[in-house]
């Protein structure tokens, strides 16, 4: 039984990258897709796709050369504790590459973006 379809993705993505997988599946919902739509803005994913059913995400993941994009990641929020922050109060992230994903009020935003908008959230977890 998964109690946070954030973790679950999030583990999938990181294990598929570490092990040399082009493509991962996951299960699909709209949180997944906008967070998944952040990784691509944000380079750490090459394109998504929901299949045929609409019960799954096929997301092809990123490789400079045979080093993958994602070679870690950091969960702040879980199921026991969630992490909320104002905008002021913001982490940055381990190294200038990485980026750290917060839910907001206008949706999925990276740190940086949160920033600039002036909005605090909920802090998932970093990506580096």
């Amino acid at each position: 039984m998964i109690t946070s379809l954030s973790t679950d993705y999030l583990i999938r993505l990181k294990n598929a990258s570490l092990s040399g997988n082009k493509t991962v599946t996951t299960p699909n919902s709209n949180y997944l897709r906008s967070i998944t739509e952040c990784l691509k803005k944000n380079g750490f994913v090459v394109d998504y796709t929901v299949s045929e059913d609409k019960r799954n995400l096929i997301i092809e993941l990123l490789y400079t050369g045979r080093i993958p994009k994602i070679t870690n990641v950091k969960i702040f929020s879980k199921p026991g504790r969630r992490w909320y922050e104002r905008f002021l109060s913001l982490p940055w992230g381990q190294s200038p590459s990485s980026i750290i994903i917060v839910s907001t009020s206008r949706g999925i935003l990276t740190q940086k973006q949160a920033k600039s908008a002036g909005i605090g959230g909920e802090i998932i977890a970093e990506i580096y």
